[in-house]
Order: structure tokens, then sequence, then C-alpha cells
């Protein structure tokens, strides 16, 4: 796919992330399919994903929780739309925009349509269709020769004056492969780049323009050639004349050198044209013609007063004329520059450049200069000795330090399986997952894919990440590594098993007593610790107690997982408390006392169920207990609950 953003759907209905699916692909985008909230997260920690579009009724994790989840991740501030077919409450869309900073809510059913406009506003920012303009290459610092070319792939049409500065980013070594131009007038030329340097050009003009340049050096002889021609020699090349001798090799090369800068500035002519470049090892040298960067620089600057007015100048630089410029190395080696003519009178630009300063500031400062400084700062960028910061640059530079840093925090104490874990991977996973996911883990967040002049914090928290992944990795894939985590694992299983009992029962302490804030906060360090179906059902418990006004879709949501345990545990006097909490918060009377009276049934000792009864202001069925003949431990409960009735 030529648009390569990428869209994830999480939804586990398979019709609807079909229909999301090709609404997405009908925008140009990669959509990336999830049906469960860990796979989806796992996406994002591992993929750079662009956009997501998440419904919020999912199994084990809401959509709003799972995209509060995204955003410590490098998904961050990417735009997210929140689907439903279940909560079509106004107020609660509302509110899940507001916790996770969605950018819509959509209602379901929706058509294709309907979706697709929703999107086309969602995400146009973070998207667009990856489409640039020459100048947007102006805060570009290509780290690869793929995302060079990748870059000339995504460019629209170009002005014949911005492709100079297209081509000097073509020329940066060890870049080499073909590029095809075709301008407003239909007119085909075609550029050979080798390790950096130009060594040919073609057009239907070449051949002429060769010639010419011969003759007028002086080089071949009018005469000669006539005569040459009359023999018969109407389709020839230039080899054919050094052969008969008219020619000398080295004028040829001279020869060759001066049509391609004239192709070059015929190309430069063009109102418009539209470029194709494709990546090649090897390419033709038979030219024997190399031209540098440095030399086609020089051929622009002649021709400075022949294209470069200051309207074009203006335009070309209007979108980071207030955007920091950037030395692409270190500034000291700027120095040769300064000498030069274009840059006399011109000393100020040097803390333009060294102090991150705009351009703007400089032109509305030196307005008489105007044009000298558009064409010294063009000579700069010609040569990519300096870039712009594009307007995101400092907020998406933000998103990645803050990304590491809490990703660094997630990781520094845990385990290498548990790093693992963290990534999708399942307990003790084998060899081969862990080196598929290590592999993911590297292609998007090595220190080495980081830009060259990216701040150094990013680059040292980066590090400290890859570092412990890498670790994590050596420990996962040898034998002993793992046999020695396994017996650390089983002990510290039953040290987090102890402690997280030890939690629990404090909190059915507190709240027996009535401290429902101290209770919930116990429960929870419980399930930090070990999680289990009996710390769930009491934190519900909990949280009921302690919070008023939960909203209605939360509680639903919360009654549906507590449906779903096991039979065994929906058994328990605690599931029956936990389901009569969320009941009575729905305001569900009867429900709520059916609950209670339940787990009245399932725990005759169970006060807390029948002061809750008694709230309700419902009468208790009396257990009937033979006095006789009951185990005296049944009796005495019966009796101490009498007393506390």
């Amino acid at each position: 796919m030529r648009n390569a953003a990428k869209v994830l759907i999480v939804d586990d209905d398979k019709s609807s992330s079909q229909l999301l699916s090709e609404v997405v692909r009908r925008m140009g985008l990669k959509p990336v399919v999830a049906s469960k909230p860990m796979d989806a997260l796992n996406v994002v920690k591992l993929q750079a994903v662009d956009a997501a579009l998440v419904d919020v009724l999912l199994p084990k994790m809401s959509g709003v929780d799972l995209v509060k989840e995204f955003r410590k991740t490098k998904f961050a501030d990417n735009p997210v739309v929140l689907l439903s077919g279940v909560f079509k409450d106004k107020a609660f869309s509302t509110d899940a925009i507001q916790k996770t900073g969605a950018a819509d809510f959509l209602f379901k059913p929706f058509g294709a349509e309907e979706l697709m406009n929703v999107l086309k506003v969602a995400f146009k920012d973070a998207l667009g269709s990856e489409r640039w303009t020459a100048n947007m290459l102006l805060t570009r610092n290509f780290n690869s020769i793929r995302e060079r070319a990748k870059a000339i792939e995504y460019l629209e049409s170009v002005k014949g004056t911005d492709f100079p500065y297209v081509l000097a980013i073509l020329l940066e070594p060890p870049l080499s492969g073909h590029l095809n131009i075709v301008n407003d007038q239909g007119e085909l030329f075609g550029v050979t780049i080798n390790n950096g340097y130009v060594v040919n050009v073609d057009s239907s003009d070449s051949q002429a323009n060769a010639i010419l340049t011969l003759i007028s050096n002086g080089f071949l002889n009018q005469e000669d050639f006539d005569e040459f021609q009359r023999d018969g020699n109407r389709k020839f090349t230039i080899e054919h004349l050094i052969q008969e001798g008219l020619v000398s090799p080295h004028a040829v090369a001279e020869a060759k050198l001066m049509q391609c800068l004239a192709d070059l500035k015929t190309i430069c002519q063009s109102s418009s044209m539209h470029l194709n470049f494709s990546l090649s090892e090897t390419v033709d040298t038979s030219a024997n013609l190399s031209v540098s960067r440095e030399r086609i620089v020089d051929s622009v600057i002649e021709s400075f007063d022949e294209f470069y007015n200051e309207h074009n100048m203006s335009q070309f630089y209007t979108e980071v004329k207030n955007s920091p410029v950037r030395c692409t190395r270190d500034f000291a080696e700027l120095e040769k520059y300064w000498s030069r003519p274009e840059f006399h009178s011109l000393d100020f630009l040097k803390e333009v450049v060294k102090g991150n300063e705009t351009l703007g500031k400089a032109l509305e400062a030196h307005s008489e200069q105007r044009l000298a400084i558009y064409r010294a700062i063009h000579i700069l960028a010609l040569n990519r000795e300096i870039i712009f910061d594009d307007a995101s640059r400092a907020k998406n530079m933000d998103a990645l330090l803050n990304r590491y840093i809490s990703m660094h925090w997630e990781l520094e104490n845990r385990n290498a399986d548990e790093i693992f874990q963290y990534f999708g991977a399942p307990s003790m996973a084998p060899v081969g997952v862990i080196t598929g996911i290590f592999d993911q883990y590297v292609k998007s967040n090595h220190p080495d894919q980081l830009p060259m002049d990216c701040d150094p914090k990013i680059r040292d928290w980066c590090r400290k990440c890859f570092e412990l992944v890498s670790a994590a990795k050596d420990t996962m894939i040898d034998e002993k590594g793992r046999a020695e985590l396994m017996e650390k694992k089983k002990t510290q299983i039953l040290e987090n098993q102890k402690r997280s009992s030890e939690l629990v029962a404090s909190g059915l302490d507190y709240l027996r007593r009535g401290q429902f804030q101290e209770a919930l906060a116990a429960i929870k360090e419980a399930e930090v610790w070990h999680s289990t179906n009996l710390a769930f059902m009491i934190r519900v418990w909990a949280e009921c107690k302690a919070q008023t006004g939960i909203p209605k879709a939360t509680l639903q949501e919360t009654l549906r997982k507590l449906e779903k345990l096991p039979v065994d545990d929906r058994r328990s006097a605690y599931y029956y408390m936990a389901v009569g909490q969320v009941k009575k918060q729905l305001g569900d009377v009867a429900g709520a006392t059916s609950s209670f009276e339940k787990a009245i049934d399932a725990d005759g000792s169970f006060s807390e169920a029948r002061r809750e009864l008694n709230a309700l202001g419902r009468p208790q069925k009396e257990e009937k207990i033979d006095y006789l003949t009951a185990d005296i431990t049944t009796v005495i409960s019966q009796l101490f609950r009498k007393k506390s009735d």
C-alpha cells in the first residue's frame, strides 16, 4: 500500500471490524485489526500506529480503559474514534471523550459514508494522505537511504525551481538509483545517481546539447561534424565521434558535464513535474560522469538571478519562516561558508543558525537584505547543512521522551519473563516467541532508529529501555537463565499470594468496620500483588460502598463481568454481596434484596448482608435452627447474630 499510515481497529464483532477495515482501506490507509484489548495494547507497544478505532464494549477491558492504556505508550496523543452500539447515552459519550481525549464518538449502526466523513475530520491532522510538497522536506533529517527514497515517492507535483533541493536530498551518499521526471510539457528526463553522484542525465535533447557544447567550446569543428553526417552517420553516439578521431575523450567528458548541467537547468525551467525514484544497488556508469552535489549547487548559484527571485524564495520558505533553524552537524563545520561572496555582510546569520533562531526573525530585522538572506539560507539548505524544526517537532519529541520514561518505569522492576509479558508474551514463552517479539521491538525502538539530532535525554532513556529488554531477551533464550528465573518466580508467586491474602483479609476487616475507603485501597493493592476472583468480588463491594454516583454504564459493565465468573464463584456469599451492591446503586431494590438474601443463604453468618437488608427496610428470612441437634458453632453464630441485629 502506497500510504503506510496505520489505523488500529479494536472490535470483537467480526462483521463490524470488516466494515471498519474496508472504510479505512478506501481512505488509502492500512488497517491493523485486533479483537482483544490485550492484543491491541501489544500492537501499540511494539508498532508505530497512527490512529485507532475502538469499540467501547470489549471483553475483559472497556474501550475507554484501553485507550487510557494506549496513552501510556508510543501511541501517546494520536487520534482515536470511539464506537458503541450499546452505550447510546450522550452523557456517557461526553464522559468517554473527556477521559480518553478521543476525537469523536460514533453510535452504531452507521453507514460507510458516515464513518468516512467522521474519520476524514478526526484523522486529518495526524494522517492526511502522505503526499508531500518539496518544501516539506526542509523539516526532515533523513537517517536512512530508504527514508530518502520514500520521501521522493510521497512528493506531489514539484516546481522546477524546487527540483535542485529534491536532487540534493538524493545526492547524500551512498544512495544509488534512477530518477524519472515528466514535466508539465510531457518531456521526459532521467537522472542516474551512483553513490551520491549524478552519473548521467538523459533527455530527448541530450545528444544535441552535447554536440552543441563540443562545437561552442571548440572541441569539435562544425565542418567536420557536417561532413561526418553527410557520410551517412545520422544516428550516432559521441563515442562514434571519438572512434573517428573527431573529438578527444577529455573533451567528451567536459561536454557531458556541460550537457548534464544544461539538462538540469531545463528541468528547473519547468512549471511543474512529477517524479519517480527507484533504488538500485548497481547503476550503469558508462557515461563516465560524476557530478557532485556541490557542483550542482554551484550551478544553482550561477542561476540565482534567472530563477531565484525574492518571490520564489519566499514561497519556498513560507511554511518554515517561524521554525527554528537547526544544524545537521557541528556548527564549526559551516565556517567555510562565511567567506563566500553570497554571505558577504550577512554575519548575523551565524547567530541565527548557531542559536536555532528563525528565518522570519532575520528577515524582519534586516528587511533591506531579504533576497540575500534567502539565497544564503538556500545555499546551506541545498548542501543539507541546515533543516528546520517543523511545528509539531517539539511536541513529538516531548511525547517520545515521556514514552520512554514511562516504558522504563514499567519495565525496570520486572523480571525477564514479566518484561516480555508486558509486550504480550505468555508466561515463560518459548524461545521463538521471545526472539520474535524482540525483533519487533528493535525495529521501532533501537537507539539507532532515533533522529540524529534528537534530544540526548531521549536517546538516553531509549538506550535504558533497550538495555532492559535486551538483557531480558538474553536471559529468556539461555537455558540456565530460564531455569533460575523459573525457580525465582515460584518463590515470588508464593510471596505475592501470601501478601495478597493478607491485604484481602485486611480489606474485609475494614469493610466490616465501615471504613470503606481504606477497604478499597487495601483490596486494590491486593490485586496488584495477586489477582483473584475473590479479590475482584470484594473490590466491587468496596467500590460501591466507597463511591456514590457511579455511572450507570460502568455499573452495568461490572454486572456483566460478575456474571462471567466461574460457576463456583457465583455460588459464594461474596458474589451475591457484590451483585447486591451494584443493583442497589442502580436503584434495583428488588434485585438488591434478592441478592443479599442469597448471600445469607450461602453463608448464614454473613451479618453485613443482613445490615444491607435492614437498610433497605426489607424483612429477613429467619433461619430455623434446631438448638438440640445443630452444630454448636452454628448455634453460637445465630445467638450472636440475633444480639447484633
